[in-house]
């Protein structure tokens, strides 16, 4: 399973531009951080999207210290199956749903953004 999280509608964005590349997707879900809400808030998000799952949860979040991915790691915390990422973009989603691995994907990011 895998949920992106950002600012505003970031992590929903990101997954319709993905969708128009590669295809309708299955077990990825988005959480929306907007103003009113606080890290708790976000916390019960992950909570009741993955309350019934046993599997491997991968949340990506938008940036390092902002409240998804501090939610997400309050998150992390308390379930040993979920696994926290920073710096989510549209080439870490796509190689994701290419089916390259967490680490592949994540070095796929590295290497796109040193050759701007």
């Amino acid at each position: 399973m895998i949920i992106l999280s950002g600012h505003n509608k970031y992590g929903k964005n990101l997954l319709d531009s993905a969708e128009m590349i590669g295809g309708k997707q299955k077990n990825i879900y988005t959480v929306d951080f907007t103003e009113d809400m606080s890290v708790k808030d976000i916390y019960n998000s992950y909570e009741n999207i993955a309350e019934d799952t046993d599997e491997d949860i991968l949340i990506l979040s938008d940036i390092p210290g902002g409240s998804p991915a501090n939610a997400a790691l309050l998150y992390k915390n308390q379930h040993k199956q979920v696994r926290v990422f920073t710096g989510l973009n549209l080439t870490m989603l796509l190689s994701l749903i290419m089916g390259e691995s967490v680490s592949s994907s994540i070095e796929s990011a590295i290497n796109s953004i040193k050759e701007l």
